[in-house]
């Protein structure tokens, strides 16, 4: 889970969005940590990797990251479409970190060598979106034992919480 240091107007947003992990008393005069379960990270097709990979951006609602993405779109930005979703818990529950690119995976296969910081062995489900199916491995670099999602794994058995890098394929793809 990635988490913020915000300071009092933060905090505030924070709790309006419903997001704040400490008690607040009075004003803030330190920082204080809140931890914003649902994410959205920028993928690209394997052989295109960027310097940003890894950056996540998150919020307190699945919502506020559907608009997100929506908000992607609407500015021009190539990068707004959806190709899966990991989630903390089975059945596709709890905290989620989207993964978004240019296009579905018609044609093109996206990966993530590394899961971002903080969701290295905590993926318990994933489901694929846009024509793509998912392959979570155990390893970095897509390495290590894998599991092939087509499009959901409610559960991972063997890699829950073990996931160290996806891929998300063309549909009919397997990893």
């Amino acid at each position: 889970m990635r988490k913020y240091k915000l300071g009092y107007s933060g905090v505030v947003l924070a709790l309006v969005l419903g997001a704040a992990t400490a008690p607040v008393q009075g004003a803030v005069a330190n920082p204080v940590e809140v931890e914003l379960p649902f994410c959205a990270v920028e993928i690209f097709p394997i052989g295109e990797q960027s310097d940003a990979d890894g950056e996540a951006v998150c919020f307190g609602t699945p919502e506020e990251v559907t608009a997100f993405l929506s908000g992607n779109a609407a500015r021009g930005a190539a990068a707004s479409v959806a190709v899966g979703t990991v989630y903390k818990d089975a059945g596709g529950t709890g905290g989620s970190l989207t993964f978004f690119g240019s296009s579905g995976c018609s044609g093109v296969t996206f990966g993530f060598s590394t899961v971002p910081s903080g969701w290295e062995n905590s993926i318990s489900s994933l489901r694929a979106t846009n024509s793509c199916w998912g392959t979570v491995y155990t390893a970095t670099n897509y390495g290590g034992t894998r599991l092939n999602c087509t499009p959901f794994c409610s559960a991972l058995g063997a890699v829950n919480d073990a996931v160290k890098s996806i891929v998300f394929r063309p549909t009919g793809t397997l990893g």
